[in-house]
């Protein structure tokens, strides 16, 4: 059974509050930006989101074409925009390697390239098993990272939220193993295969209980070893403003500002609890605003404006090089999950506001295309 939507709301909410107790890193302003603001190499996730819960939703069905017209619009002259391709599972085996590198070859194809998550998402039984998922994390990157188009690659995907199975590896027995087994794994299939520098990375959501996020920093640490310290390349955050937390926006404080302060806690005490410092990035890896559940449209374009413009704001002085917004177009416009109306298109891939002050702000702030 899935999670109703409110119910996830109400545990998000109800966690991310401080306990009398609470751990630190709780609030912080953000540091003077006293370096430069540098361009963004920016992305979009352009497959369906995960529903909330332990199960997949249902979603309007996909056109290939239509999407890839879409991205083609939506990507400005001479300016980056990275495929961000997720959900693809240790439980989906073989089977799921081959299809995300058709997915690559496709997209590659039409002038894309593309970053992959590899989900830890076990198969039935071998939670834990970390010979298992080590196998899986080489075979996927020995496949995918031989294609010039794949220019990043994550592993694991949330592995502090432990509520929401079908979105994140926190759910699983062994997900702090399998972070520190994988990215080692992925850095050493990389290096042979003649791509050292391939960035590499994690995500963690923002925020799950303070008390709870607190353990798992630290206990990344413990566990962290030399190996997959310099095998790190980034930490992507991935922030919901007004959907997961805050759960609702917090008078007299924009999107932006719940971005910004979110990367000052990560990069000023959350990252140091796992001894990572400087030469790891930060990455915005998702962020989305939905437009179901009483949320608007024009609501939607105005706080990406602002949280794209603190992201860039302050992305020398907290060292944030990426971001990628989640996702292309909505699983069910009129759905309730979460995540059913976060995209920039709705469902009959008709534009929302936000694609096109998505496209701008991307030419503005963006990357110069290689």
């Amino acid at each position: 059974m899935r999670l109703a939507p409110a119910t996830v709301v109400c545990a998000l909410a109800l966690a991310a509050s401080p306990p009398a107790l609470a751990a630190d890193c709780l609030t912080a302003d953000p540091p003077p930006p006293t370096a430069g603001a540098t361009p963004l190499r920016f992305g979009i996730t352009p497959q369906i989101a995960g529903s909330a819960g332990p199960a997949q939703g249902e979603a309007a069905p996909e056109s290939e074409a239509r999407t890839l017209k879409a991205l083609r619009r939506l990507e400005p002259d001479r300016r980056q925009l990275v495929l961000r391709l997720n959900r693809l599972f240790w439980s989906d085996g073989a089977a799921g390697i081959e299809r995300f590198a058709a997915l690559v070859d496709r997209y590659a194809a039409s002038g894309f390239s593309s970053e992959v998550q590899i989900r830890y998402h076990p198969p039935e039984g071998h939670e834990g098993d970390m010979a298992g998922w080590e196998a899986f994390v080489r075979a996927a990157v020995h496949e995918l990272a031989r294609r010039p188009a794949v220019v990043a690659l994550s592993v694991t995907n949330e592995a502090n939220l432990p509520i929401s199975p079908n979105t994140s590896d926190g759910a699983y027995d062994g997900v702090i193993d399998a972070l520190v087994t994988g990215v080692v794994a992925a850095r050493e299939e990389v290096t042979a295969l003649g791509r050292p520098g391939l960035p590499l990375g994690f995500t963690v959501m923002w925020r799950w209980d303070p008390d709870s996020d607190q353990r798992f920093w630290e206990e990344l640490g413990r566990r962290a070893t030399p190996a997959f310290r310099a095998g790190l390349t980034y930490v992507g955050v991935q922030a919901y403003p007004g959907l997961v937390w805050p759960p609702a926006p917090l008078p007299g404080r924009s999107a932006g500002d719940e971005l910004a302060e979110a990367l000052t806690l990560l990069r000023g005490c959350y990252m140091p609890k796992a001894g990572l410092g400087g030469g790891v990035a930060l990455w915005v890896t998702e962020n989305g605003y939905a437009t179901n559940l009483g949320r608007t449209e024009a609501q939607q374009a105005s706080d990406l404006a602002s949280t794209v413009e603190a992201v860039h704001r302050w992305s020398g002085t907290l060292g944030v090089t990426d971001y990628r917004y989640f996702n292309l177009r909505d699983n069910r416009s009129s759905g309730t999950d979460l995540f059913d109306a976060v995209g920039l298109l709705r469902d009959d891939y008709t534009e929302k506001p936000a694609f096109p002050a998505y496209r701008a702000l991307v030419h503005r702030y963006g990357s110069a295309t290689p």
